[in-house]
């Protein structure tokens, strides 16, 4: 693995000291990829040969977890689309260290072919079918698919991801929250959730 990374919990650990943006948007359900989380699904890309060399998209990629582990594990380049400004900015410092470029736009702005997509999009529970846009922009422009949802949403993503390509992934995991907005009542909260990689046709 490169940049030194010897092991998935090494990279948990560089992803745990990552800058974090002091708040939230609810209404972009902005729930960020805990550092287990995005080294499992960062790791598993590079398993499959889909990382290390590969131009990577991170579409909402918040402050930056999944580009920066692409970039960790040796991808070529990776653009990081996110349309938070202030996710955006911690996102620039957080990679910039690496080959990343963080676009401050929506999903709609990405012209660029990669090889790989790895995204944990909005779950479309606060703003119905924002998920729907965010899978259709991935395989548009990538060939494989790394991407993160609301466990409920798994038949509808099963079927769409289906029509699109071949999945070989489907895994359920869940999302580990701290306390960020009103509504939450404990300091910490898991969000289940699943995990799917599809090769796209």
């Amino acid at each position: 693995m490169s940049f030194r990374i010897r092991s998935q919990k090494d990279l948990e650990i560089k992803l745990q000291g990552l800058h974090k943006p002091d708040s939230f948007n609810n209404s972009l359900e902005q729930y960020p990829t805990d550092p287990a989380l995005a080294a499992h699904v960062a790791v598993t890309a590079y398993l499959d040969g889909n990382i290390s060399g590969k131009s990577i998209a991170d579409l909402g990629c918040g402050f930056g977890v999944l580009a920066c582990a692409a970039a960790m594990l040796g991808a070529s380049h990776v653009v990081a689309i996110e349309i938070d400004p202030v996710q955006a900015s911690k996102a620039v410092q957080n990679c910039r260290e690496y080959p990343v470029s963080v676009i401050n736009s929506d999903v709609y702005e990405m012209k660029e072919r990669v090889d790989t997509t790895l995204m944990n999009p909005p779950f479309g529970s606060v703003n119905p079918h924002s998920d729907q846009i965010f899978l259709s922009r991935a395989v548009e422009f990538s060939s494989h698919v790394y991407s993160i949802h609301n466990e409920k949403s798994s038949d509808f993503v099963r079927e769409f991801l289906s029509a699109k390509g071949k999945i070989k992934r489907e895994e359920k995991v869940s999302i580990l929250v701290p306390r960020m907005y009103s509504h939450h009542t404990r300091e910490y909260m898991k969000i289940p959730a699943v995990f799917f990689s599809t090769d796209v046709m």
